[in-house]
């Protein structure tokens, strides 16, 4: 995985976790920024609440749950059932990706990849419970905007829901969930447990291969393969 680095990436990104830890409550991983000048730096944080998001129909769901932000830095208690991850990126030209695309290339060209687990003893392999998670969009049989997701290998749509929630000329959010099972999470996330997890936004010209990674917290281009690169997140109740 190699990449030129250049800066196309017109502002911020923002994006949001979320996991559900019932029919009725959630935990959101999101972040809330520390003043770096006090020895702090951006934390993930996971948050506990009291309503279930439908992806693309979750209304004012996100209001006031602050995400992790990505600047322009390239390269520099209760049983849980479901993650949820919404990402707003501002892209100067998001690029739809072909449906018939290898997905072991989701990273050459406009994608998301979300690295998760919940080892936080230090391990330079996967293990069970670490997930590298592959987004991007297609379009669907109709023409219609379709988010596309991998695990190692392509997804069907039965081990994963999701949703184009705005695609434009200049930015894009999309909406995916999973069920934990699936990600090999089986104990129940409890406030103030550390979570380990690193963000990624890839970036291509029309045709071209990929031109810029934005990671969120690692400077380095081994999140992929290598947890030890990610960082901490925490659960916190959330009134």
């Amino acid at each position: 995985m190699s990449s030129c680095i250049v800066q196309y990436f017109s502002s911020r990104a923002k994006l949001i976790v979320l996991c559900v830890v019932s029919v009725l409550a959630v935990i959101s991983c999101a972040s809330q920024a520390v003043d770096a000048s006090a020895g702090g730096y951006e934390t993930a944080k996971v948050y506990l609440v009291e309503k279930v998001p439908v992806p693309g129909e979750s209304g004012d769901f996100w209001n006031g749950l602050a995400g992790t932000v990505v600047n322009r830095h390239p390269w520099t208690g209760t049983p849980a059932k479901t993650l949820f991850v919404r990402a707003e990126i501002k892209d100067s030209s998001p690029q739809i990706r072909p449906a018939d695309m290898d997905p072991a290339q989701a990273w050459d060209g406009t994608s998301l990849q979300m690295f998760f687990g919940t080892t936080t003893a230090r391990h330079s392999e996967y293990d069970e419970s670490d997930n590298g998670l592959s987004f991007w969009v297609s379009h669907d049989e109709e023409g219609a905007p379709k988010v596309m997701a991998s695990k190692g290998r392509l997804l069907n749509d039965r081990q994963y829901k999701s949703a184009v929630v705005e695609w434009t000329e200049s930015s894009y959010i999309i909406e995916v969930s999973f069920s934990l099972d699936f990600l090999a999470i089986y104990k129940p996330f409890k406030a103030n447990q550390k979570v380990r997890c690193e963000f990624r936004i890839n970036h291509a010209k029309e045709g071209q291969p990929r031109s810029v990674i934005v990671n969120w917290r690692t400077s380095t281009d081994e999140a992929w393969n290598n947890p030890n690169t990610w960082s901490d997140g925490v659960v916190i109740n959330r009134p």
